[in-house]
């Protein structure tokens, strides 16, 4: 359906777009460090510390659409009032920096934040409690949260092996925004449980870009607390506080596992297959014959990042003993395929 744009709400949507200008006057010109200190200064505004209040104002109005409350994560729509509170057994506050990651100053405005505050599944806030947010390397075998309208959150290990959550793809860029924002205004660190999340969050910023239901919250925040996530206005600042990321750098794929060693070699009973993997990612090792055949499976599974050893009996996978011979032992990690030539002697 078209919609008239009449001269009042052309005048309103104007002097918003100039009052967003002028919040940035003095900041809008600088880089890094000096970009970000400014930064600071000028969102430090916000002094709310009444968090029953925020979260009146979160589910009666802000994150309310025609009565409905979506979570951030599953992606379910719940039934609230325009100005109601729902069931907090059921949707409650997700603080996206944790409340016990908290320095001990301004507890109370952190807590009380909106800018960092989303409407969640009770169950699902529970799960995530304070893990740290990054990409889970492996869905098959994490916990997932899926319900609704295309979402799926996972709850799983990062490729350095930590405990990690990740959020839906839906408000991957959201969260992160949020997040940012918490650090400069804060000064509180991005590094929890041994995860750093700056690289992390600068992606999910650059692939989930602010759209207007974000823009307008932003809106809606800083009219109730009086400041504004800089991050959602200007995403560039991003870049300049951080450094660029592109499109292309985001799908890297992860470095190949390698062989290492093969030793001994040439062998006579059994042989040591060393392997060494960067990045938490499917692998598999195999033996050929030269035929191209494969003789014997030694791995098949998702491995954190490390070295391993497999050991090869010379015997095939029915268990029988292999004649004297060149063989092969493959390694394959995604698309990269590694060989290593080894001989049998009987």
């Amino acid at each position: 359906m078209k919609h008239k744009v009449t001269l009042p709400l052309l005048l309103l949507w104007l002097a918003v777009a100039s009052a967003v200008a002028e919040y940035y006057d003095n900041v809008i010109d600088l880089t890094g460090e000096a970009l970000r200190l400014a930064l600071t200064n000028l969102i430090s505004t916000n002094t709310n510390t009444d968090y029953n209040d925020a979260k009146a104002q979160m589910f009666g109005y802000f994150d309310n659409v025609n009565g409905y409350v979506r979570c951030v994560y599953t992606g379910q729509n719940y039934s609230v009032s325009p100005g109601g509170m729902p069931d907090q057994n059921i949707l409650n506050t997700e603080h996206t920096y944790a409340q016990s990651w908290f320095s001990t100053t301004n507890t109370s405005i952190k807590k009380a934040d909106l800018h960092h505050l989303f409407p969640t599944n009770a169950q699902v806030n529970s799960s995530r409690g304070n893990l740290p947010f990054d990409w889970v390397a492996n869905h098959s075998t994490a916990t997932t949260y899926a319900s609704y309208n295309g979402y799926h959150s996972y709850k799983g290990m990062n490729a350095q092996n930590h405990l990690v959550f990740e959020p839906a793809d839906q408000h991957k860029g959201n969260l992160a925004r949020s997040l940012l924002y918490f650090n400069v205004r804060y000064g509180d660190p991005l590094t929890q449980q041994n995860v750093e999340m700056i690289p992390t969050l600068i992606n999910w910023h650059v692939l989930d870009p602010v759209d207007n239901a974000e823009l307008q919250r932003n809106l809606n925040i800083y009219g109730y607390q009086s400041n504004r996530n800089p991050f959602v206005d200007h995403p560039e600042f991003v870049a300049r506080i951080w450094g660029e990321v592109s499109i292309e750098d985001l799908f890297t794929p992860p470095p190949p596992a390698v062989i290492t060693t093969v030793y001994p070699n040439p062998f006579k009973d059994t042989t040591h297959i060393q392997i060494s993997i960067p990045t938490r990612q499917p692998v598999s090792l195999a033996i050929y014959n030269v035929k191209g055949q494969k003789m014997r499976t030694l791995l098949e599974d998702t491995l954190a990042a490390g070295d391993y050893t497999y050991n090869f009996d010379g015997q095939d996978s029915s268990g029988t003993p292999l004649p004297s011979g060149v063989y092969f032992c493959r390694l394959s990690s995604g698309d990269q395929v590694v060989t290593h030539r080894i001989l049998l002697l009987r």
